[in-house]
Formats: structure tokens, sequence, C-alpha cells
């Protein structure tokens, strides 16, 4: 597994954080874990009117994306969940962030890692039915600023 130390050379943000999940949550990133799968991905996507893409799953705003599949890179991942979820097809731009996320149900804990990456859109159209048919998706936008119900909103106010 990596270290975050390996990307704070890099102009990229670092950080850790701690999750609160069920067995099931837990049981889900160690299954991953086991089959080399220890990171997601998620994208930025700001369009030439600095609007931002989002999609709206489980009563929170968040970035569009989502695990690395075997024999995916990180950048051809983040290209495929952003364009399952949204319709947007990107041009994957630098790394900007990656954080350690440990999540926990009581004494049981397991980590991965999650690099949040910028891209551009190719074009602003959004898919009619976003989202796979086992996601939870309910919406995708464009906002002009990031939600208050927004999952990591304090690290997109910083990459902003």
């Amino acid at each position: 597994m990596p270290e975050l130390a390996a990307f704070e050379d890099r102009d990229v943000l670092t950080r850790r954080m701690t999750r609160e999940t069920d067995a099931a949550g837990v049981d889900g990133v160690r299954a991953r874990a086991d089959r080399g799968r220890n990171w997601a991905v998620g994208a930025l996507v700001t369009d030439a009117a600095a609007r931002m893409l989002f999609v709206y799953e489980d009563e929170v705003w968040k970035l569009p994306g989502g695990g690395v599949e075997a024999g995916e890179t990180r950048e051809e991942a983040v290209r495929r969940e952003v364009c399952e979820e949204t319709g947007v097809d990107i041009a994957v731009d630098e790394l900007a962030a990656v954080t350690e996320v440990t999540v926990t149900d009581g004494g049981c804990e397991a980590t991965f890692f999650f690099g949040t990456y910028r891209g551009t859109p190719a074009s602003t159209t959004l898919a009619s039915d976003p989202g796979l048919a086992d996601e939870a998706i309910e919406t995708v936008a464009w906002r002009d600023s990031i939600p208050d119900d927004c999952l990591d909103e304090s690290l997109l106010r910083r990459l902003r």
C-alpha cells in the first residue's frame, strides 16, 4: 500500500481522515484491498464558466468518482467514472489531492486511498439518466458554488 509521503514531494494536497461506516462498509473496503484495489478516484471538473460538476446521491452532493478496477490506471478510472455517472467526457488534468481514508465500525477498520483529480469537460451536456443501474444517483448538476450539503466540502474549498 502506498504512503502519503510519496505524494508530499509533489504539488499534491495530502490528508488523512476517518469515516464511520457499518460492518458491510469495512468489509467492502477490505475485500477490494484483498484484490489489490485500494484506490478510489474522483474529479473536480470545472467548465469554462467556472461551474463545478456534482452528483447527488444518498442525500449528499459529491464529486463524480468511484473505485479503480483491475487493469485500469487511476486516470482511466476517473475518466470512466465521470462519464458513467454524469455522461460527461473529460480530459484528466493533474492529481490535486490524495486522502488516506480509514473506515471504521467500532473496533473494525480498513484503509484505502482516494485521489482527487482536476478535469476539463469535452462538453457540458449531462446524462438524462445518470449513473449505472445499481447506483443511487438522483441527479447530476453543474453548480456555481460548492453546495452546503457536500461531501468533502472543506477539501473542495481548498482546491477551488
